[in-house]
């Protein structure tokens, strides 16, 4: 009997040692072309589109199974017709009574402040849940995913309760920049900090699914709401079809990593969703 037990532990050994982390089909990767250094580059940044060959050749990479265009809604708001009066607004909402409501105005010291959010989305085949310290009880289909430090400064500490957000926010709605736009459109306003893209001022209601862990997007503001929510917005409300120099690739084979690479030193690819914003390194491919 003695022997039995330990030729089984012995394959069993065998066994684990031959074992091989293997990607799993839902794992998603950023894929951005930039030419800054890892220690200074930022997703979203003005930076040149990927062209539509160099797109197919991703897509054809053995062991791609899917790649999308993702966009970021942002909160830096500004005022309709002034853009010099930068604010912005979300609030909060527990059990359906409004809890709380935060503004943004660095102008003013008295007025209660939040670190601007940037809005991401998750694709469908996404499992945010496995990347949350908190989750709501009752599965929401369409909700949204908050960084740690998002919930802690709107006061969210657990899920105990429902929570929705109303979060005045800018959808991209066009990448060309005139001024008969301004006239057509006066609502619209220029992206500060992107001067390619003219946005839409628009209030986003969603219920909040989770909280993602700390060391996800820690202390980078961002919040997740489904891609498909964010490109049907952007259907809506857009003048001409809106690009995007970030996109999210879906592979099934770890292999698919190295090869994306090799199609462009510049290619910049990270895990998503995002560890951190603050110093974005390309992922060990080795």
């Amino acid at each position: 009997m003695k022997k039995i037990i330990l030729c089984v532990l012995a394959l069993l050994i065998v066994g684990c040692q031959k074992q091989e982390p293997k990607v799993q089909s839902s794992n998603w990767y950023m894929a951005v072309k930039s030419t800054q250094k890892d220690s200074e580059y930022a997703p979203f940044s003005n930076e040149a589109f990927l062209t539509d060959s160099f797109l197919e050749e991703i897509k054809k990479t053995k062991g791609v199974e899917e790649v999308q265009p993702i966009y970021m809604f942002d909160t830096n708001l500004i005022e309709p017709g002034k853009l010099d009066s930068p604010y912005g607004n979300v609030k909060v909402y527990r059990n359906n009574d409004l809890e709380a409501e935060y503004f943004y105005d660095p102008t003013n010291d008295e007025v209660k402040s939040f670190v601007l959010i940037n809005i991401w989305g998750y694709p469908q085949g996404l499992d945010m849940s496995k990347f949350t310290a908190y989750q709501r009880k009752r599965e929401i289909a369409e909700g949204c995913y908050l960084s740690a430090d998002v919930a802690q400064q709107l006061g969210i500490n657990n899920l105990d309760d429902n929570y929705e957000l109303e979060i005045y926010c800018l959808i991209p709605v066009s990448n060309t920049i005139d001024e008969s736009m301004f006239e057509e459109n006066p609502e619209l306003v220029q992206d500060v900090t992107n001067d390619k893209q003219l946005l839409y001022p628009y209030t986003l209601k969603i219920k909040v699914a989770g909280i993602l862990n700390p060391g996800i997007s820690s202390s980078c503001g961002q919040l997740y709401i489904p891609l498909e929510q964010m490109q049907n917005l952007i259907n809506e409300h857009q003048i001409e079809e809106v690009k995007t120099n970030n996109y999210i690739v879906k592979i099934k084979e770890s292999s698919a990593l190295k090869e994306i690479q090799s199609l462009d030193k510049d290619l910049k690819i990270k895990q998503y969703p995002l560890e951190s914003t603050a110093n974005i390194k390309k992922t060990n491919l080795n």
